[in-house]
């Protein structure tokens, strides 16, 4: 493994430190003031620089990343919040909308509020106010590769209703700031169950600026409203934080590569004096077919770029129903996703990402 710039055996590490949170490795606690008082929560670091937080008690999702210190993930003035003040009513989900490296948008529904034959359908769904449980964490070696990892377990259930569980897998390996998400979705109960996944990744300043760029590989690019479509030549292009920017969804097909991923990032390539930074994603066609971009470059905060996989294009559940455009998932039936989030650490990795993309 390489660790600072010299390759290391395993036992060459261990007979250099105590103990491997020397290095890095998973500390557990509970978050206790405000709003975000009871939620438990997980901070992985690593040697490879990176500075993560997972909210077990927010949906498994990983609230706050950070590169040797440079942010990575956009965060909302509303800050972690206990699953406990939920308002699953029209758009209120947002006052729980913390932001961070990603939030869990579904599982049985996601997407704009919608009313569906007497039914209201808030926004996103349930997924990210659902609670943890079979937490598990720890460092796996395989060989002298050595893993840091965090394990758990959601359900979206109702009586005589959906019975719909994630098992997710969050790993980084100790030298490479790369982040693996693994998730397997199960319908163990009786009933067929509706599938909406959103997976909201939200990148901020300084990876957001002004300076930056979409890079993806070969894409369709569509929208689905007036102001992303008089807008739709810049998507790929940002600016500085803009008073009364409207939100601009841009809806991306993009072609899989020969390992059958997808493959986007945004990058800023005149981040500290040309040094450049930038984060890139990673997913599996087969699984997640669609991308949605979400651009907010409003002041006051609200400058955020979401890149969105999903398993279906951003849609309320009353026109993916009406349309013939929901997926499902059978009773007995096991889905698997994962996803790949890897820093662009300066220009040369970017260099090589455009390489590989041809462009």
């Amino acid at each position: 493994m390489n660790l600072f710039e010299k390759e290391m055996t395993r036992s060459q590490i261990f007979d250099r430190i105590g103990d491997i949170s020397q290095l890095g490795g998973i500390k557990s606690y509970e978050l206790t003031d405000g709003a975000a008082r009871g939620i438990r929560a997980y901070d992985l670091k690593t040697p490879a620089g990176i500075d993560m937080s997972v909210l077990a008690d927010r949906g498994l999702e990983i609230s706050y990343l950070s590169y040797k210190s440079i942010p990575i993930s956009w965060r909302s003035a509303t800050r972690e919040r206990n699953p406990s003040y939920f308002e699953s009513r029209s758009d209120e989900w947002l006052r729980g909308f913390y932001g961070g490296l990603f939030s869990m948008c579904g599982l049985t529904y996601c997407g704009p509020p919608s009313m569906y034959e007497g039914t209201e359908y808030n926004i996103h769904g349930r997924a990210s106010n659902l609670p943890g449980y079979d937490l598990c964490h720890g460092v796996d070696w395989e060989g002298d590769q050595g893993t840091l990892w965090l394990s758990g377990k959601i359900r979206e259930v109702k009586f005589s209703g959906d019975k719909i569980e994630l098992s997710r897998r969050i790993s980084t390996p100790m030298d490479e700031p790369k982040i693996i998400i693994e998730d397997k979705i199960k319908n163990f109960g009786i009933n067929r169950s509706t599938l909406m996944l959103l997976y909201h990744f939200n990148i901020g300043w300084p990876v957001l600026d002004e300076t930056s760029a979409l890079l993806e590989g070969e894409a369709e690019v569509f929208t689905q409203d007036e102001e992303s479509e008089k807008n739709k030549g810049d998507f790929n292009r940002f600016c500085a934080p803009r008073a009364g920017f409207k939100n601009q969804i841009f809806l991306h097909d993009i072609k899989a590569d020969q390992e059958g991923y997808c493959n986007i990032a945004l990058v800023n390539e005149r981040f500290k004096d040309g040094e450049g930074i930038g984060i890139l994603v990673r997913y599996k066609k087969d699984t997640l077919p669609c991308l949605t971009q979400w651009k907010m470059l409003n002041k006051g905060g609200d400058y955020v770029c979401g890149i969105e996989p999903g398993n279906l294009f951003l849609t309320s559940y009353e026109d993916a129903k009406r349309k013939g455009k929901m997926e499902y998932i059978d009773p007995g039936e096991e889905k698997d996703f994962k996803i790949e989030v890897s820093v662009l650490r300066s220009n040369k990795d970017i260099s090589g990402f455009r390489s590989k993309l041809g462009i």
